[in-house]
């Protein structure tokens, strides 16, 4: 799968198919899946703990943190798009609806 030619729709539909044969949503809700999710936000930002703001984008020069990066990266999406499925909520629609919240919360400063 790539980011330009796969839909959000079929991501978590591939997520669903994999915690379904696993037997994993019989036992989902939303606190667990909320669970989760802080758990793999927490683990992203382990990797960053340490390090000095100027030195953060370096992670992407160490392969293997570089890897590490994309895993939790994809732990964080993997959860987000759980929920999503748990609360049939649309992510792009969900997306579009809060620009248009904080463009009139955050309206662009004229020069």
């Amino acid at each position: 799968m790539k980011d330009k030619t796969t839909t959000l729709e079929a991501v978590k539909q591939y997520i669903q198919e994999f915690s379904d044969v696993r037997g994993w949503r019989k036992d989902q809700n939303a606190k667990d899946l909320v669970m989760a999710l802080t758990v793999e936000a927490a683990e992203l930002a382990e990797i960053f703990m340490w390090l000095h703001s100027d030195e953060a984008d370096s992670v992407r020069e160490d392969p293997k943190e570089f890897e590490h990066l994309k895993e939790e990266v994809a732990d964080v999406f993997w959860y987000l798009c759980r929920i999503c499925r748990h609360f049939d909520i649309d992510l792009a629609e969900a997306v579009e609806d809060k620009s248009v919240k904080n463009a009139k919360k955050y309206p662009v400063a004229e020069k």
